[in-house]
């Protein structure tokens, strides 16, 4: 049930023809959340990342709060980047920290 209601909110960000798409690949059994679990992350993480509406965010808050339970990746909004350029990387301005910096420890 909570997998069926993480898959409603990030619906819900998306338009209503990108959602009937996405719904129609879930309901065809075009996109298994659940076979994804025997693959490597990367692999994972690449397959989420093609679906429409899923960024890397949204990829990193699949693999955090569905089943797939990888505790390799997390997600990065920006608390979280706050906190990690205030611990460990010390830009001035961390609104302009680079990505690379965010892959490192979100990786």
């Amino acid at each position: 049930m909570y997998q069926f209601l993480s898959i409603v909110h990030w619906v819900l960000g998306l338009g209503i023809l990108d959602c009937l798409k996405q719904l129609k690949k879930f309901l065809n059994n075009e996109f298994d959340l659940n076979g994804q679990g025997n693959l490597d992350t990367a692999t994972v993480y690449k397959n989420l990342l093609e679906l429409s509406g899923v960024g890397p965010k949204v990829a990193d808050c699949i693999f955090a709060f569905s089943d797939l339970k990888r505790f390799d990746v997390f997600p990065i909004d920006v608390w979280i980047r706050r906190v990690m350029n205030d611990l460990y990387i010390h830009n001035d301005d961390e609104t302009k920290g680079e990505q690379s910096s965010n892959s490192k420890i979100g990786r």
